[in-house]
């Protein structure tokens, strides 16, 4: 388990104490891991400007999440030429796992942030806390969702060869979605896995289609490189044995159609039910809302907690979640 402790504490008008000044450090020395940037979902063009008016109005006041680490726990990594020269590899190392785009915004603008730090084992452990820190959240597109409840499954998968339990059930069981759609995301995760990572960021961003059946058939094929764009996919799509013609031609069966269908209600209704809205950014506002639409809320909850396979139900979650856009209208 992760310990935690927060800097920048010091009140308006005291001296800066020694703990600020080492934020100060750790601010000055922080390190980016492309493998564990690409873990975050890429915001789309609306959000990063939403969150960019936002940073210059209030300033950043969530703090950017660091783990604290050494070289040698790191090891080898895609960012070992960044990090900082140490004898025996044993001084700290600063990594940036959570606040990427705020960290970029901050840059760019010259902004003061506060840095909250982790500790951590290893870099697994990281990196299951990132991605079950992203499915936490609110504003992911179903696309995104996908690819880390596949890499989630993937992961576990790898580390449960004993097959001490059912990791497709339960997870289905977690992200309330059906062991079908836990393990088509795993196949789309290691398909997008298999491009390049500015193709996959567009993927992830919504700029680039990339239909899961072009994902499934990636999946199997395991590129010896990483794939570099949609023309280059295209040219190994048209050499597998079903003889692709290109991306378009590549269609989801009705079967396919309908478990994404279910998956995007699910996606939507989960932002219906909260309580709270999250904002870009990780500001929160809390809407009063009248006592009717606490009442479909609720309804919703527990439709949404029941068996999505259903077409009867998701009908009845369609008409629940029209009604409630209604009343809060």
């Amino acid at each position: 388990m992760a310990k935690t402790k927060t800097t920048d504490k010091e009140k308006l008008g005291e001296p800066a104490s020694p703990e600020v000044d080492s934020s100060q450090y750790v601010k000055s020395n922080l390190v980016i891991l492309p493998e564990l940037r690409d873990l975050i979902p890429p915001l789309r063009p609306e959000e990063t400007q939403q969150l960019e008016s936002n940073l210059l109005a209030d300033g950043i006041k969530d703090p950017l999440t660091v783990w604290e680490t050494t070289s040698d726990v790191i090891g080898t990594t895609s960012a070992a030429g960044n990090l900082p020269d140490q004898e025996g590899g044993k001084g700290p190392v600063y990594v940036l796992i959570d606040g990427h785009n705020r960290y970029t915004l901050a840059r760019q603008h010259g902004l003061d942030y506060p840095v909250h730090i982790l500790h951590f084992d290893d870099i697994s452990q990281v990196r299951d806390y990132m991605i079950n820190y992203q499915l936490g959240r609110r504003n992911l597109t179903p696309e995104q969702a996908s690819y880390l409840r596949g890499l989630r499954y993937n992961k576990m998968k790898e580390e449960n060869r004993s097959e001490r339990i059912n990791v497709a059930e339960h997870l289905a069981g977690e992200y309330k979605v059906s062991t079908r759609t836990i393990k088509r995301d795993a196949e789309y995760a290691k398909g997008l896995d298999e491009l390049s990572p500015g193709l996959k960021s567009e993927v992830l961003g919504g700029k680039t289609k990339f239909p899961r059946a072009a994902a499934k058939a990636l999946a199997k094929e395991k590129p010896d490189k990483p794939i570099q764009n949609a023309e280059e996919l295209n040219r190994l799509l048209e050499r597998l044995p079903k003889a692709f013609t290109s991306l378009d031609d590549l269609k989801e069966t009705p079967e396919a159609q309908e478990d994404e269908k279910s998956r995007e209600i699910t996606n939507l209704i989960q932002r219906l039910v909260g309580e709270e809205t999250e904002a870009v950014g990780g500001r929160k506002q809390t809407k009063r809302q009248a006592p009717k639409a606490v009442g479909l809320r609720q309804e919703l909850k527990q439709l949404v907690e029941g068996d999505l396979s259903s077409k009867e139900v998701i009908q009845l979650i369609i008409h629940k979640a029209q009604a409630l856009l209604n009343t809060l209208e």
